[in-house]
């Protein structure tokens, strides 16, 4: 029997001694005052429903509580709310949960309990992950709650202003902060009035900063999409900016200079910018480019297994590689795929190794090429 979360929306929680890693996900695709959203709607709304971020925010969740790992901090907490047209409970190693809505004072209480546990270390690390609709430039913006009525006097009172409330984490003892906003970038044009408030925040920035603490602030924000510009969802799954997360923290955003594959900061910003370019480019004339800022060099995940990257196979003179079949050999085994008429590449995922590719082309042309799988993506070109 699933039961509703506390007040804190902890979905997972474990103990322990050292830094700990605390995340905090909030996802929206329910909003009842805006178009479609039920009996309260507002027909003249000028936002719509969303149906990606839940489906990201259980992805993201279940990535962070089975396969993240940073040793100098490892996982603590995760705390989950979503909005959703037809709730359902999440599942996680401590049980079965029934989420909370995001509106704004629960978001605010959430928050505070969040806040507190980075609190206990300079040593922990703070993920925020925010899916839902947004408006901003740079880091001025607004993150839109579940109660967010544009027919309200007072709306802004029910969306984060997101620069105060990253300012405002100064005060937190945990000198890692990391900010991962899934919501789109265009400013805030007739909704907003030229120096009216934008949002609120639940911890404010005061005078001292971080003067109490020993370590310097780490504070990176990662942002699905670049300044004025709309970040992609999708009708059947996760959004663009979750797919090439996933993507890129499975290998393509890491290295071994170390000795062992870890992530780092600017190896995933890299791949994100890869991926969404990729995923976006055939649908849209400006394709999606994640963009970051106020970052130094850190890691963020290492890897348990071998990355797992792309190899895209092509020809070398860029004609269709079908209608035919793409042999693929590993480690002395042999896999076959059909190649159509109008695929120009082929993308396969496939774990660090050499491998070899022969393509059998409908006119019976043989092609082949040999290309090893490593981060961040590689190329082979068939002649």
């Amino acid at each position: 029997m699933a039961e509703i979360t506390g007040e804190d929306g902890l979905v997972y929680n474990l103990d322990g001694d050292g830094g700990r890693t605390h995340v905090f996900i909030v996802a929206l695709g329910h909003y009842p005052f805006f178009r479609d959203g039920g009996p309260a709607a507002d027909a003249d709304a000028p936002l719509k429903q969303l149906v990606s971020p839940p489906r990201s925010a259980r992805l993201m969740a279940d990535w962070f509580i089975h396969d993240y790992n940073y040793p100098p901090a490892q996982l603590g907490s995760v705390a989950l709310m979503i909005s959703e047209q037809e709730p359902a409970p999440y599942t996680s190693p401590s049980g079965d949960w029934l989420l909370r809505v995001p509106t704004y004072d629960a978001f605010a209480k959430a928050a505070e309990v969040w806040i507190n546990r980075g609190m206990t270390s300079e040593k922990n690390r703070m993920v925020f992950l925010f899916c839902g609709h947004g408006y901003g430039y740079g880091r001025e913006a607004s993150l839109l709650m579940a109660d967010f009525d544009f027919r309200s006097l007072n709306k802004w009172e029910q969306a984060l202003d997101l620069g105060l409330f990253h300012h405002g984490l100064e005060r937190c003892a945990a000198d890692e902060q990391i900010f991962l906003i899934d919501a789109c970038r265009r400013p805030h044009g007739d909704q907003a009035a030229p120096d009216a408030a934008i949002g609120r925040s639940p911890i404010h920035p005061d005078q001292n900063g971080r003067k109490a603490f020993q370590t310097r602030r780490n504070a990176p924000l990662f942002f699905s999409t670049g300044d004025a510009q709309p970040a992609r969802g999708r009708s059947d799954g996760a959004s663009v900016f979750t797919d090439a997360f996933l993507r890129s923290v499975a290998g393509m955003a890491a290295n071994d200079d170390n000795g062992d594959w870890r992530v780092n900061n600017y190896l995933l910003l890299y791949a994100l910018s890869h991926v969404s370019f990729r995923l976006t480019a055939q649908e849209f004339p400006e394709p999606q480019q994640p963009q970051g800022g106020e970052a130094r060099l850190f890691d963020f995940h290492y890897l348990k297994t071998p990355p797992i990257s792309p190899i895209y196979v092509a020809r070398q003179d860029n004609e269709p590689c079908g209608p035919g079949e793409l042999r693929i050999e590993i480690d002395g085994a042999s896999q076959t795929r059909e190649c159509t008429a109008d695929e120009l590449e082929v993308e396969l995922p496939l774990p660090l190794g050499a491998y070899s590719f022969e393509l059998a082309h409908g006119g019976g042309l043989t092609l082949s090429a040999k290309q090893s799988s490593r981060p961040t993506f590689k190329k082979a070109r068939l002649s």
